[in-house]
């Protein structure tokens, strides 16, 4: 076995023997994400690598701690990519963060989330035993597919050590339309494209401008632009970018930044206060001073949820309360994958 692995292996024995969590990351780029942890700190980014690509198979196994980066770059020189767009928060962001997070970028409703890519994954549980769970085929869907159960878990069930992805081609053409107008004429424009077939990747409203961008072959591109008849964003990857990497500056308000994940069909109302469009409708960006409580019932009201994204406050709750059943379904998976509480307790919620 790897001398990395043993290292890891042995952190985990230690834990368990002195009772002392572990607080988990991985370039540590998303540390604002989810509650605080009290852990001795173990970074994954000592495990790095591609362990395997192979582009004609459309898949890719790399370890945890390997730079988001450097997948990325590996995937474009072989003209492919991840279609979930993880956000690379900074230079240090790791593929396995990015899978621990589960965060999915603008591309997710047309594309995929996250999870949806995810084969197979190697890991330590709470027991300090190594898994494998998957396969590094599409069809390796055999048994539970928990690979993918550890997808968002932001390394509360177990310590992601390698993974194996599925990737798809970038298209050959990708072009912006950008109007002004309304959210709520953004909505009903998207309301209205959203049962034809355009070469959606990525609809958007900044507060001011709709931003709907269209990827594929360069015919089916071309002519969805001259049909939709909007005007073309010049250089509109930086924004796109802005978006998916959080660097926007909506991302940085001095006011709490709450995700809110609807029904394409719901209409939220947010007062007066900003809110940013994304995935056409169906994610909501949201500066609010509000109590997190109003927010998390709005977003019920919705038939969605809320999660309290950024904060600069020691907000207690980030994520939308559970139910009573929800509650025992997510106990039920800490204490068979971490039976000691050892991974990243109360990152998620202060229970767990």
């Amino acid at each position: 076995m790897d001398k990395t692995i043993d290292t890891i292996r042995q952190r985990v024995a230690e834990a368990i023997a002195s009772k002392q969590p572990l607080s988990i990351s991985g370039g540590n780029s998303k540390a604002f994400y989810g509650r605080e942890v009290e852990g001795e700190p173990l970074g994954l980014n000592i495990y790095s690598g591609i362990v395997s690509y192979e582009p004609t198979e459309l898949v890719l196994t790399a370890k945890a701690g390997t730079p988001l980066i450097e997948v990325e770059q590996a995937l474009a020189d072989s003209g492919q990519m991840l279609a979930f767009e993880p956000s690379r928060c900074s230079d240090s962001s790791t593929i396995g963060g990015a899978m621990a997070a589960g965060l999915s970028g603008p591309r997710r409703p047309y594309a995929g989330a996250a999870r949806d890519f995810m084969l197979g994954v190697k890991c330590i549980n709470g027991l300090g035993q190594v898994m494998t769970f998957g396969g590094q085929v599409m069809k390796n869907v055999a048994g539970y597919d928990l690979s993918r159960l550890l997808t968002g878990s932001l390394g509360t069930l177990g310590i992601i050590l390698e993974l194996s992805l599925k990737v798809l081609p970038l298209p050959k053409r990708e072009i912006t339309c950008k109007q002004a107008m309304t959210a709520k004429e953004a909505k009903q424009k998207l309301d209205a494209i959203a049962g034809k077939p355009y070469p959606v990747s990525g609809a958007a409203h900044d507060g001011e401008f709709l931003h709907l961008r269209l990827s594929g072959s360069e015919q089916v591109v071309e002519e969805a632009v001259r049909s939709l008849e909007l005007p073309v964003e010049d250089d509109a990857a930086a924004w796109w970018q802005s978006l998916r990497d959080y660097s926007h500056p909506f991302f940085e308000k001095d006011l709490d930044i709450w995700r809110l994940s609807v029904p394409v069909t719901a209409r939220p109302d947010f007062g007066n206060e900003e809110s940013l469009l994304d995935w056409g409708g169906a994610q909501y960006w949201l500066a609010s001073a509000r109590p997190a409580q109003d927010i998390f019932e709005q977003a019920t009201q919705l038939g969605g949820s809320a999660t309290l994204f950024k904060t600069r406050k020691n907000e207690e709750q980030r994520f939308q309360p559970l139910s009573a059943d929800l509650f025992k379904i997510h106990q039920g998976l800490k204490n068979a994958f971490d039976p000691h509480r050892i991974f990243n307790p109360g990152k998620m919620y202060a229970e767990l």
